[in-house]
This record gives structure tokens, sequence and C-alpha cells, in this order.
């Protein structure tokens, strides 16, 4: 009982402190007052939502730049990209010929020397992207050029250092192997198949070669798809898997120029067996214009 009655003493003393505070306020201004400071309130909680996602929505497209393969043309020539060119080429030709020297003829060798293209291409993209763009092919750099994505003089020095590159890789792989290990005899150089005429091979070239330079443009260089630029790599290096997988059989599927030249060059100076070069024209006419035929395109496009 005492209790209860202490519980309505003390509700009765906290009323009146109230009413009294509310007896000295001006009648007029009181809920006024109340309401401006509950929406200044209302305002700050709102203010610190702000603060709080605005980095966020900031921070997007800047971790999209560090991260993504894009091509930097506001120099006219950088000798870093170029050197960083020169190691690509001589890893993929040793990574990509290697694989063909090695397993030529094993079960599932066509498989896995797609595989081994397509993904050296994307792990070397990543790594040099920053430097270069990743290009790591004469006709890739042709065709950035043409839609204004290299500079025509950053474009030249990229050309001669891959084809540096794509010779030293090639004298790599001799060293490696021999002549007498290397299992397609002739250090993985493209040639046209006998029982496929050299216009079909040339066609087939123009065809994978669009297909990588189309997928180059539109996932590494169009604004449009900067949220995804960043997984751009992967979509080149499934492109050159696919050109790969049903190119072998045909010609040993190059749609690279430069891979193709320094294998060539260093079986010509070096092996036993020698090759017959009257169809290596096809190894740059059909990548050449591949590239060019997608840069067209892309432009179209817009």
């Amino acid at each position: 009982m005492s209790l209860r009655i202490a519980l309505l003493l003390t509700l009765a003393v906290a009323s009146a402190a109230e009413w009294e505070a509310h007896a000295d306020c001006d009648p007029d201004t009181c809920d006024t007052v109340d309401t401006v400071s509950l929406l200044q309130k209302d305002a700050e909680v709102h203010s610190k939502k702000d603060v709080k996602v605005a980095p966020k929505e900031a921070a997007g497209p800047e971790i999209l730049q560090q991260t993504a393969v894009k091509i930097d043309t506001s120099k006219p020539l950088s000798g870093v990209a170029a050197a960083a060119e020169f190691l690509a080429m001589t890893l993929f030709v040793v990574l990509g010929c290697g694989s063909a020297m090695a397993l030529k003829d094993e079960p599932g060798w066509l498989m896995q020397v797609s595989l081994v293209f397509g993904l050296a291409i994307t792990c070397l993209a990543y790594a040099i992207g920053h430097y270069s763009g990743g290009q790591i092919n004469c006709a890739v750099t042709f065709g950035l050029c043409l839609t204004g994505n290299c500079t025509w003089l950053q474009g030249i020095f990229n050309f001669v250092a891959q084809m540096c590159g794509s010779v030293f890789g090639a004298l790599i792989l001799s060293a490696i192997f021999g002549e007498a290990r290397d299992k397609t005899g002739g250090l993985g150089t493209n040639a046209v198949a006998p029982e496929v005429p050299k216009h079909s091979a040339l066609i087939a070239e123009i065809f994978g070669t669009f297909l990588l330079m189309f997928v180059v443009l539109q996932t590494a260089c169009n604004p449009a798809t900067t949220a995804n630029s960043m997984n751009a790599p992967i979509a080149i290096g499934l492109a050159v898997f696919l050109a790969h997988c049903f190119m072998i059989p045909l010609d040993g599927c190059s749609i690279n120029p430069t891979r193709t030249f320094g294998p060539m060059l260093v079986r010509k100076m070096s092996y036993k067996n020698q090759q017959d070069l009257s169809d290596h024209w096809v190894f740059w006419a059909g990548p050449l214009l591949g590239a060019a035929l997608a840069a067209g395109v892309s432009k179209a496009m817009g």
C-alpha cells in the first residue's frame, strides 16, 4: 500500500514540474520551438546518412578506373608501355606455343592448347593493362590506333616491342625443347593445313580476329561498359579461346601476326625442318583485315 502511495506522489511531482515549465513559456512560441527542434534533428539525421552514403558512391568510379583495362592516350609515347608489351609477348609465345610443342597429338591436346592461349591472354592483360592496355597483338594495336584508343606513334613502338618479344620467346622455346622434342616440328608456328584452301584460312583469320577485336573495343574501350570493364580481360581471353577451338585444325589459329612471326623466324634460322612460307601472308592479311573491320563496325555502332 505504501509503495502505491509513493508512486502516485512521484507522478504528481513530475506532472507539476512539467506544467510549471509550460507555464513559463510563451504559448505562441512553445509549440513552434518544439517543432523547429524536431525538424533540425531530422535534418541532422538525414545529413549524417548522406555523408555515409556519398563516399561509397564516389568511390565506385575511382575503383573501376584503377582496376579496369584502359588505354591512356594522354601521353604521345611511353617506353614503359612498349617494354610491357615486349615482356607480355615473350611470355605469351612461351606459354601458348610451348603448350602446343609439348602436347600436340596427345589426348585432348586441342582443348588444352586453346585454354592455354586464352588464359595466357587473360593473365597478361590483367598484369600489364595499366601500363599499355594489354594489347599483346599487333592486329589489336592496329585496331586501337584506328579507333583513336592508341596513338599511332605509341602503336609503332608497341609493334616493334611485340615483334622483338615474339622472337625472344621463340628463342627461349628453342632452348627449352629443341627440334627433337618439339611435337609441332616448327616451334608452334602457323601453317595452313594441306587440305584447307588458302582463301578458307584467310576468311577464318578475318573472322577470328574480328571476334577478338570487337570484344576488346566493346569491353575495354567503350565508355558504356565502364561498370564491367574490370572484367574485360576475361572476355578477351574467352574470345581467344573460342577462336582457337575451331581454327587450330585449319591453320593453327593465329589471329595475331606477331605471335606467328617470331616462331617462324627462329624456325627458319635454326630448324632443319624448314617451312614453306607461301601461306605466311594469310596470317598478316587476315588479322589486320579482321581488326579493321571490327574497328569500323564499332565506330558505326557508336
